[in-house]
């Protein structure tokens, strides 16, 4: 069920970039007002700084739901219960997703949590490359075949680095609970 759910809202996410990438419909009466409501959106979130505040934000994250697990930071309970509650409530255990935790061993389901990240990046930078690929088979006067697999890389980049940022707390959570 979890997976459909996280299938589901990465199809959405695809419908989503594709609709938005259609620059003719901002004149239609049922999806123009959305469409330009999603424009004023990134122009007020890039206009107001955002990118930073929500990086600074995800790195106290990072930070707050990992200090007492992986340091032994003695912390007021005060401070420990809400990290603790966040920790457990953003804490996502992708081998479970798949498996149940009785058919692997803890050391295989820290592997998996552990290469996780780096078989979405894989999968999102193989993802670059087809759809360079798929313009450059249509284009007329046909660039260089590794020039354009180099930028389909460059194109998700930074949703690659995006990705890291995100995984790193679940990640270095699992591979040091190993440990303790």
């Amino acid at each position: 069920r979890i997976v459909g759910l996280v299938l589901g809202l990465c199809v959405a996410c695809g419908l989503a970039v594709w609709a938005y990438s259609m620059t003719a419909w901002r004149k239609k009466t049922f999806i123009g007002p959305l469409l330009r409501f999603a424009d004023r959106s990134v122009k007020y979130y890039v206009g107001g700084g955002m990118t930073a505040k929500v990086k600074i934000l995800f790195g106290f994250y990072q930070i707050s739901t990992v200090l007492s697990s992986t340091y032994s930071a003695r912390l007021p309970d005060k401070y420990t219960g809400w990290t603790d509650k966040l920790a457990n409530v953003v804490s996502i255990d992708w081998s479970g997703f798949f498996l149940p935790e009785q058919c692997l061993g803890y050391d295989l389901r820290l592997v998996v949590s552990a290469l996780s990240p780096v078989v979405l990046i894989a999968l999102l930078m193989g993802t670059g490359i087809a759809l360079r690929l798929r313009r450059w088979r249509a284009a007329s006067p046909r660039p260089k075949l590794w020039a354009e697999a180099a930028l389909g890389l460059l194109d998700f980049t930074p949703a690659g680095l995006v990705l890291i940022f995100l995984f790193v707390p679940s990640v270095s959570v699992s591979i040091f609970r190993s440990w303790s």
